[in-house]
């Protein structure tokens, strides 16, 4: 993925005093609307995916979830980290009867199935390791953060 760098946009942001995923998913979608970089449906669309598919993945000891909308909302290719500082509750991905605690979230705004095959697989990847999930989680600041998503995350390869 690393040859994609240059066109995919990715950022943190840090998620204050958000409750519910639907918050969540607004305050990461408002983020991407405002750069322009997805359309105005994006939002609409993710959290309705959210509803029937759910993408909350049980990682320990914070659970990671990972929603994303169809392509047709994305006009920039974009992945947006969230890093909340509460605990939101989100739905286990193949079992929607099982509630997670989220505290960390990947909005992906991708073009293709096969972006977003590559992404899962170096999110999932690198969240299986317990003390990644808590260096992440325990980042000071967005610029922290971003720092090792992109070298640890994007440019897993």
């Amino acid at each position: 993925m690393s040859n994609e760098a240059d066109t995919i946009f990715y950022d943190v942001v840090m998620l204050r005093n958000v409750t519910t995923k639907e918050a969540a998913i607004h305050s990461l979608s408002e983020y991407l609307l405002k750069k322009g970089h997805v359309n105005e449906h994006y939002e609409h669309a993710t959290i309705e995916r959210e509803d029937t598919y759910p993408t909350g993945l049980p990682t320990k000891p914070i659970a990671i979830a990972i929603p994303h909308s169809k392509h047709e909302n994305v006009i920039k290719q974009s992945v947006v980290l969230g890093i909340s500082d509460q605990l939101i509750e989100f739905s286990e991905m193949g079992n929607s009867d099982s509630k997670l605690n989220v505290g960390i979230l990947f909005l992906l705004a991708l073009k293709g199935e096969n972006g977003h095959i590559n992404y899962l697989k170096n999110i999932v990847n690198y969240c299986k390791v317990e003390e990644n999930i808590e260096k992440l989680y325990g980042v000071k600041s967005a610029e922290e953060a971003l720092q090792i998503f992109v070298a640890e995350i994007v440019n897993a390869d």
